[in-house]
């Protein structure tokens, strides 16, 4: 059967560049593309397939994978989707916590949980997860529900490893600040406060979805063949700052 990567979060930002990584390149037969943002239809043209989904929906994760299944084996699978917005701890309902943990954490389980098993049983796959810095290093901009719930990617990412192992490869890819609508877009940052940060990191500038893209493409195919359970930062050197 045909092979085919599916890839969450993909309507735009470096979920978008990671599509467009796979369908210019020969590793699978095929893409498949999950955003709750029903542009991710009109995004990409009738060579990948496209789900508007909200990955917090479990038994809907299910059927999108039973659906590709039909068609295609699924050997890699990027967690890509995520959402953030900042709000003060004092302010932080319970209901704003869920959400947030719920899309960027339970979201990644449910698509591990759809995969995992059947990559597992055929001794073949790649999983790659995408956290941030704010997982390693808490966030002032994003909140503490975003830098939780990017906290339990890394150990979800290692949980994986280690469960699957050795039929499925599982890593992780932490992004600094990337030129997306979640960075520029979203009100986390002012103008004077993104300037600011520039000036001091090592880079001198904001990383671009495809560079982020290269190394989750990397870590899907052979050159991550004998990698699994890494963390590997795409951050311009933040760590530095």
């Amino acid at each position: 059967m045909s092979t085919c990567a599916l890839v969450t979060g993909a309507a735009s930002g470096i979920g978008r560049a990671v599509v467009d990584r796979f369908k210019t390149d020969d590793s699978t037969d095929h893409v498949a593309a999950l955003d709750v943002d029903p542009g991710v239809h009109s995004a990409f043209d009738g060579a990948v397939s496209t789900y508007d989904e909200d990955v917090r929906d479990h038994n809907a994760v299910h059927e999108v994978v039973d659906d590709i299944e039909e068609s295609y084996t699924l050997t890699a699978v990027v967690n890509n989707a995520a959402v953030s917005r900042y709000v003060w701890l004092a302010d932080l309902t319970p209901e704003e916590w869920h959400e947030v943990l719920d899309i960027n954490l339970t979201g990644q389980y449910n698509i591990a949980h759809a995969v995992g098993p059947r990559m597992y049983e055929r001794d073949a796959g790649t999983i790659v997860n995408v956290s941030s810095t704010a997982g390693q290093r808490g966030s002032a901009s994003a909140g503490v529900h975003y830098s939780a719930s990017k906290a339990g990617v890394l150990g979800l990412t290692k949980g994986l490893a280690k469960q699957l192992a050795p039929s499925v490869n599982v890593n992780c890819v932490v992004p600094g600040l990337i030129d997306t609508p979640l960075t520029t877009e979203s009100g986390l940052w002012s103008d004077e406060e993104l300037t600011a940060f520039i000036e001091r990191l090592p880079a001198n500038r904001l990383g671009e979805p495809d560079e982020v893209a290269r190394v989750i493409h990397f870590l899907c195919g052979d050159g991550g063949a004998y990698m699994t359970g890494s963390v590997v930062n795409v951050d311009g050197g933040s760590d530095l700052v």
